[in-house]
């Protein structure tokens, strides 16, 4: 629309100018001694309006004719650009296929030409890798952090990815932990962390973080349930000395410590360090509180130095658990500790009445070995080895002998052929 409206003016003008000569050509004068130039003034205009365009072309030829080795470089450089982003994106592209040599011959050509040079040696250093040159792969990655150190969160979890896929937990390790520093609530890094700490076995640093691994959502649920179960069982059977095991114990949640499982393990832990009276009276009260059928068991196997109390308190959850197969062999325990025999004897059969496990006939056999009673004492033996491993192959019955085969006659048709022969 503006041009439509420029040429209209334009012409008008025109018009105007052509209708203003026709009535009055003008005279123009130029003296320059010793000449004298006589001309018409629309010749004169004309003149110089040719002058002007010839002037002006002139500057315009010298503007480019100045700057035309800066347009030579300007073309130059776009042209290694588009070579070196087409590169780039062929580099990947043979990353994704995995042939390795030429994604980092195209990765590395023309680098210094391309927009995202790191992005080049992030490839690069995949391909490294993936031939198996990790001294070329943490130059790489070097490489990328100097060229783009404001992306050091991407390149350290693509450093710490690659050394956890090649094994090298350790390292992939240290890494991770100065990200964790740099970008505690990366999902990525908190995520990548719990897996490599698990394989360093490094349980206090990762029973320390899962916390802000659940936080951020860095894991599934029952990962992070799994881990933290795992980090804080370890952190107790690695504690040696007494009162590391009971400040690792008081570290724990509240839903931790109420963990039958991890419960078990600290009531352990303080057997093994002889606190049986401890672990007693945790075990105990945590039965009170939750029936766990490992719980009950455990809790026969402890030796205080009140057996008869211990015993008490056993025999009133009877009440309510009188099928409790690891309730009976407890308690069958209890009474053995207290040389209560015959109470123990009715234990133990109640335990084997109600499902009882292989050691309660091995406990009975033994009590009534100890009895003198031998032949029930063998008997039990024997139901308890076939109820630890259930006959498979049917019984064949024994071949009936007949007289001559007794004294050796015939002996020959019962041979195999070979023998036989």
């Amino acid at each position: 629309m503006t041009s439509l409206f420029l040429i209209f003016i334009a012409l008008a003008l025109a018009a105007g100018f052509v209708a203003m000569v026709m009535d009055d050509p003008g005279y123009v004068l130029i003296t320059i001694p010793p000449w004298n130039i006589e001309m018409s003034l629309a010749l004169f205009l004309l003149l110089l309006l040719l002058i002007f365009a010839i002037v002006y072309l002139l500057v315009r030829f010298l503007a480019r004719l100045w700057h035309s080795p800066r347009a030579v470089n300007t073309w130059r450089t776009g042209r290694k650009h588009n070579k070196a982003r087409r590169l780039q994106t062929q580099g990947i592209m043979r990353v994704i296929e995995g042939d390795w040599e030429q994604a980092e011959r195209q990765l590395l050509n023309y680098v210094n030409e391309t927009d995202t040079p790191a992005l080049n040696y992030l490839g690069a250093a995949h391909a490294a890798q993936g031939r198996g040159d990790f001294k070329k792969r943490d130059e790489y990655l070097n490489q990328a952090l100097k060229r783009d150190p404001d992306q050091a969160v991407a390149i350290g979890l693509t450093e710490a990815t690659l050394k956890y896929r090649s094994g090298q937990y350790d390292q992939a390790g240290k890494t991770l932990e100065r990200l964790r520093i740099r970008a505690p609530r990366n999902k990525r890094v908190l995520g990548l962390s719990v897996k490599v700490l698990e394989q360093t076995q490094d349980w206090p640093t990762l029973h320390n973080i899962l916390p802000g691994v659940r936080k951020q959502k860095a894991a599934p649920e029952e990962e992070i349930d799994r881990l933290q179960k795992l980090s804080s069982r370890r952190l107790l059977t690695d504690s040696t000395q007494e009162d590391t095991l009971k400040k690792t114990w008081r570290s724990l949640s509240r839903n931790e410590r109420n963990n039958p499982e991890l419960l078990a393990t600290y009531a352990q832990r303080l057997i093994d360090q002889g606190q049986n009276q401890q672990a007693e009276e945790l075990v105990r009260k945590s039965i009170q509180r939750n029936w766990d059928p490992n719980l009950v068991r455990m809790y026969g196997r402890i030796r205080t130095e009140k057996p008869a109390l211990q015993l008490k308190h056993a025999e009133k959850w009877a009440a309510g658990h009188k099928d409790s197969p690891e309730l009976m062999l407890s308690l069958a325990q209890i009474a053995l500790n207290n040389e209560l025999w015959g109470k123990a004897r009715e234990y133990l059969e109640a335990c084997i009445d109600c499902g009882g496990t292989v050691e309660a006939y091995r406990e009975l056999g033994h009590l009534l070995e100890q009895l003198d009673e031998k032949e029930k004492a063998l008997d039990l033996y024997r139901r308890g080895i076939e109820q630890a491993t259930p006959r498979e192959v049917t019984p064949v019955p024994a071949p009936v002998m007949t007289d001559d085969q007794d004294s050796g006659e015939g002996e020959a048709d019962i041979l195999p052929d070979s023998e036989a022969r």
